[in-house]
């Protein structure tokens, strides 16, 4: 029986604990080839990619590039994504794509493109986990970018 686009990631997404990087990827890179191909396993495809990449980052080489990639191809689909979910679960989850590319664009000092996002985030009216959500997040980012400056 060949396994659902759902089944690769929730199985690689099981092997991140047990450090099973390798066979998680080709899991990962398999689900998102998939027949059933849809908008919602497709995000979390590609939000254990992105965990999976910058778990790595230190490790192997390319990873933390491709995570950002993964991150960038979530975003394109996020207004999709959100709407699919919201229709299917009536509510809006984190989307661990913008967090995670806000962070990385922070590290690299790149705030600017942190703010963006951020801004971003706060149209689609989503929530990072923190108390302050991303507009505290941005005015973090604005006190750094100020300081740059």
């Amino acid at each position: 029986m060949n396994k659902t686009q759902k089944d690769l990631w929730c199985e690689a997404y099981n092997l991140l604990s047990s450090k099973k990087y390798n066979k998680a990827e080709k899991l990962l890179l398999k689900a998102l080839k998939a027949k059933d191909d849809n908008t919602i396993d497709r995000h979390f495809t590609y939000n254990t990619l992105i965990q999976l990449y910058y778990k790595l980052r230190n490790e192997k080489k390319d990873t933390l590039g491709k995570c950002i990639h993964y991150c960038n191809e979530d975003i394109k689909r996020l207004s999709e994504f959100l709407e699919a979910y919201k229709k299917e679960y009536g509510d809006i989850p984190q989307c661990p794509s913008i967090i995670q590319l806000a962070i990385i664009y922070e590290k690299n000092g790149e705030f600017q493109k942190a703010i963006d996002l951020c801004n971003f985030a706060v149209r689609l009216g989503l929530k990072d986990g923190t108390k302050q959500g991303f507009e505290g997040r941005k005015v973090k980012l604005e006190k750094k970018l100020i300081k740059e400056t």
